[in-house]
C-alpha cells in the first residue's frame, strides 16, 4: 500500500507500508538495478533545511520513509491524510533481513564498531538462520578518504552484494550511502542501500530501545535523551524546536496561497 508523496520542510515523504518497499526491492533485483532508500527521522529533515547539499542528496533517493512520529504527525494534519505507523530504521532493517533469507539476497553491514558488528551477526543469523550475510565492516568513524573508499567498494562489489546496509549516525550515513552509489570511486553493481542509523545498536542489544508507549505518543526521542544526554542534547532540544517551526512555517505559507 503507498499512500502517496507528501512534502515536508523541502523533501518528498513516501507514506507506504513494509510490504510496499519489499516489492520495490524485488523489482529492483529482478532488474538489476540500484535502489536507495532512507526512513528519515526529524532531525535529518531539519539539518537538510540548513544545508543544500543534504538536501539536494536527499532529494535524489528514491524512498524517504517517515521514521518519526513528528514527520507522521505532522504529514497528518498538513494533507488530512492517516498515516498509521511510521517505518523505523529497525523495523525495516528486519523486514528486509527477513525477506532477504527468504530471497537468497546477499546482505552487507557497513558501520558502528567491531564488537557492536559482532553481536548483530550473532543476532540476525540466530533470528533468520537463512539470511546470507557476505560481508561487514566497520566504521573508522570519519570521512573515507579516496583510496579507503575505492578499497570499500571493491570489497562490496566483490561480496556480490545484493542490499548494503550502513549505520553511521545522520547525516554523515545518508550521504555517505548517495556518494556509495553515485560518487566515484563508487560501486559497480547496482545494489539496493538503506542507511538505518541505531538500527544497529538496538538489535544487536548494545543499546536499549525506547518502550513501545513511548514510541507510540511520539517521545522515544526523550527516552534516547535519558541514555545519551551529552551526545543528543543539542539533536532533541535545539533541532527538535527548528523542525517544529519549519513546518509550520511551510504550512502557514500554503495557507496563505490558498486564500489569494
Amino acid at each position: 500500500m503507498n499512500l502517496g508523496n507528501f512534502r515536508l520542510i523541502d523533501n518528498d515523504i513516501t507514506a507506504c507500508d513494509l510490504e510496499y518497499i519489499l516489492d520495490k526491492i524485488r523489482k529492483s533485483r529482478i532488474n538489476k538495478r540500484k535502489l536507495i532508500i532512507s526512513p528519515l527521522a526529524s532531525y535529518t529533515l531539519t539539518l537538510a533545511r540548513l544545508n543544500t547539499n543534504l538536501r539536494t542528496v536527499l532529494a535524489n533517493y528514491d524512498y524517504l520513509l517517515p521514521d518519526s512520529q513528528w514527520i507522521r504527525r505532522f504529514i497528518n494534519l498538513f494533507y488530512s491524510v492517516r498515516i498509521n505507523k511510521t517505518i523505523t530504521g529497525t523495523d525495516l532493517m528486519l523486514s528486509v533481513c527477513d525477506y532477504a533469507s527468504k530471497q537468497g539476497y546477499r546482505i552487507f553491514l557497513y558501520g558502528t564498531s567491531k564488537p557492536t558488528l559482532t553481536k548483530l551477526v550473532d543476532k540476525l543469523q540466530k533470528v533468520y538462520p537463512h539470511l546470507i550475510i557476505c560481508g561487514i565492516k566497520s566504521s573508522l568513524f570519519r570521512v573515507l578518504t579516496y583510496s579507503e573508499k575505492k578499497d570499500l567498494c571493491s570489497q562490496i562489489d566483490k561480496s556480490d552484494t545484493d542490499i548494503l546496509f550502513t549505520a553511521l549516525g545522520s547525516p554523515l550515513q545518508e550521504l555517505f550511502t548517495y556518494e556509495m552509489l553515485n560518487r566515484r570511486p563508487c560501486l559497480i553493481k547496482p545494489v539496493v542501500a538503506i542507511p538505518v542509523g541505531a538500527a544497529f545498536d538496538f538489535i544487536s542489544g548494545v543499546k536499549p530501545k525506547a518502550p513501545a508507549w513511548m514510541q507510540k505518543i511520539g517521545f522515544e526521542w526523550l527516552f534516547r535523551l535519558m541514555c545519551e544526554p551529552r551526545r543528543l542534547l543539542k539533536r532533541y532540544l535545539i533541532y527538535g524546536p527548528l523542525f517544529i517551526w519549519f513546518a509550520g512555517y511551510e504550512y502557514s505559507k500554503s495557507l496563505l496561497k490558498k486564500t489569494d
